[in-house]
């Protein structure tokens, strides 16, 4: 089950379950992350996740810092409107 109220409201346990069990099947695994410096430490482990797996995108909310960078590497920075968009939803 989820940390965050906002999902745990939308989301029943066994969807949440169902959801987490699908992505593992589809999730490329990292062995090692490289050392990654932004301007927010908390969102060093995102780019260096990105970076390792050769992310097309990177999906967020965070204004302030990860889509002012628009980029890292070959990895897109996107809002979830705009990969909404993508995917034509």
């Amino acid at each position: 089950m989820t940390r965050r109220d906002r999902i745990r409201a939308r989301l029943k346990p066994a969807e949440a379950g169902r959801l987490i069990n699908q992505i593992k099947a589809l999730a490329e695994m990292v062995d090692r992350l490289p050392p990654v410096r932004s301007r927010d430490p908390r969102d060093d482990f995102l780019l260096a996740l990105s970076e390792a797996a050769k992310a097309d995108l990177l999906v967020t909310g965070d204004k302030d810092d990860l889509l002012s960078l628009e980029r890292h590497g070959s990895t897109a920075i996107v809002t979830a409107a705009s990969f909404g968009q993508t995917l034509g939803v």
